[in-house]
């Protein structure tokens, strides 16, 4: 017999520490003594283990089986002698005889210290697996306990945690007692050593901060579609929309791009790109060579390759610092990208089609095509406008002076004759004349002369019978003597008559 108090009251600091109940401890104590017992009598001896832990009682009972005829001695034992000592001895039975356990030696005391430790080795590991295999691909919170240059162990709660070298972000360090956010990338309970092992640079680290950091990313209305990164320094989503009146690029870069910046400060500022999935590939692969602009588009899909075109000032932008533009977009898509200028494409005679046709042919529509110049005719005004000089006053127009061809008459001796119109002419206002307003007798005459002649019709000439025509030519040739007036030198006569 045993006496296991003490080493009942190490399976409950064992409890306390490792997280290992107190039933599976006794469970491995009784599966080593088992294997101790089995290793000094044969793998096929027979032995049952009972452990009292109010008494701290450890025995152990060595079992034969009740049989009619025996075979081994060991192992079997005759029906005839079991019911000498037991009558209810009966076939089939198993009789036991206790074991002095004071007389395993010492090589037995080793091999159940041994097969203990590799027990309670496994019930650990058992604890940590069922602890942490719901928690697989997700992230969780941990404290870093040791930093090597090849791994760094991060303590998550119940277990230490592994986080190689190769799963590090670049360029971030880390320090004993800091707390960071980790990826559980597998929980294994058959590897030795750490079985928790974590990463900060997997595709999917990225993805489960956007659903920790955006809303409409956890209640699944925006949709991550691909995620392709270069650890520590740039990456791009592809986000989809199941509300079409949610921007999926917008509710995940948030107002002034405080959404993506809080996700990049956890991740050592790495610059994040937030692009449009689509469904077509053209326009696809478009998005995710942004922000270079792509002009037009080669497409092969049995050999899932494009040939993007662009801008000649644009080509450095669309591939990015050492390829990595065109590399992440490449990992983004899952399609072969070949990036051409414009005068390339040209020189080549690569026969490409424009993003605006491909857009107007998925939507259902025409490419828009410019619409023709139109010549607009302008026809001359019958009467030009004439823009007068603002510095140069305008010249007093001259009355239009109507005379009568072929008539020649003795301008004293002329009847005036006129149409006049009946209607009462109004007597012009009096003025006060000033300084400024004051207007010479000559001037007003020129004035009531254009009056006169805007009343009169635009064909106005006097009206004579032919008796009187036929008087005034005959008086006309005598007081000329036969000859024909020259009405120039009586200008100045009109102009003071009138």
């Amino acid at each position: 017999m045993i006496n296991a108090k003490d080493f009942v009251k190490a399976l409950k600091s064992l409890e306390e520490t490792k997280n290992i109940t107190v039933p599976v401890a006794l469970d491995a104590l009784k599966q080593a003594l088992t294997n101790a017992y089995q290793k000094v009598h044969g793998k096929d001896a027979l032995v049952r283990v009972d452990i009292n832990e109010k008494e701290g009682k450890i025995s152990m009972f060595s079992q034969r089986n009740v049989v009619a005829e025996v075979e081994d001695d060991f192992l079997e034992i005759a029906v005839e002698e079991a019911q000498e000592i037991n009558p209810t001895y009966k076939v089939g039975d198993v009789y036991e005889t206790e074991i002095d356990t004071e007389e395993f030696d010492r090589m037995a005391a080793l091999h159940v210290k041994q097969v203990l430790r590799q027990k309670i080795r496994e019930a650990e590991k058992q604890v940590v697996y069922d602890a942490y295999i719901d928690k697989k691909d997700d992230i969780i919170m941990g404290v870093i306990e040791r930093v090597e240059k090849t791994y760094c162990l991060i303590n998550v709660g119940k277990a230490n945690a592994l986080m190689p070298s190769n799963m590090f972000i670049p360029n971030e360090k880390y320090n004993v007692g800091q707390t960071i956010k980790v990826y559980i990338v597998d929980v294994d309970k058959s590897s030795q050593g750490a079985q928790v092992v974590v990463s900060r640079n997997d595709p999917n680290f990225l993805k489960r901060l956007f659903e920790s950091e955006i809303v409409e990313v956890y209640d699944g209305t925006v949709e991550i579609r691909s995620i392709a990164r270069d650890p520590g320094e740039r990456a791009k989503v592809a986000v989809s929309s199941r509300d079409k009146n949610i921007d999926p690029t917008g509710a995940c870069i948030g107002v002034k791009g405080m959404r993506i910046q809080k996700i990049s400060n956890q991740l050592a500022n790495e610059k994040i790109d937030v692009v449009q999935f689509h469904e077509q590939p053209e326009l696809y692969i478009a998005e995710a060579l942004k922000p270079a602009q792509v002009y037009g588009m080669v497409i092969n899909a049995d050999m899932k390759a494009a040939i993007a075109i662009v801008p000649n000032e644009q080509l450095s932008l669309a591939i990015g610092k050492k390829g990595q533009n065109a590399r992440l977009a490449v990992k983004l898509t899952g399609w072969k990208i070949d990036i051409k200028t414009v005068d390339v494409a040209l020189q080549e005679k690569i026969s490409y089609t424009t993003m605006t046709e491909i857009k107007a042919k998925y939507e259902g529509e025409k490419a828009p095509r410019p619409e023709p110049r139109k010549t607009v005719r302008i026809e001359p005004s019958i009467e030009p406008a004439v823009v007068a000089k603002p510095s140069e006053p305008k010249p007093a127009e001259k009355p239009q002076e109507v005379y009568v061809s072929k008539v020649k008459f003795d301008v004293p001796a002329m009847p005036r004759v006129s149409v006049v119109d009946d209607t009462p002419v109004a007597k012009p206002v009096k003025e006060t004349k000033t300084q400024e307003n004051r207007v010479s007798k000559k001037a007003l005459k020129k004035a009531e002369k254009q009056k006169q002649v805007d009343q009169k019709p635009a064909n106005y000439m006097p009206v004579y019978t032919e008796e009187e025509l036929k008087a005034l030519e005959n008086e006309e040739v005598d007081n000329n003597n036969g000859e024909d007036l020259d009405f120039e030198q009586f200008e100045e006569y009109y102009e003071d008559e009138k």
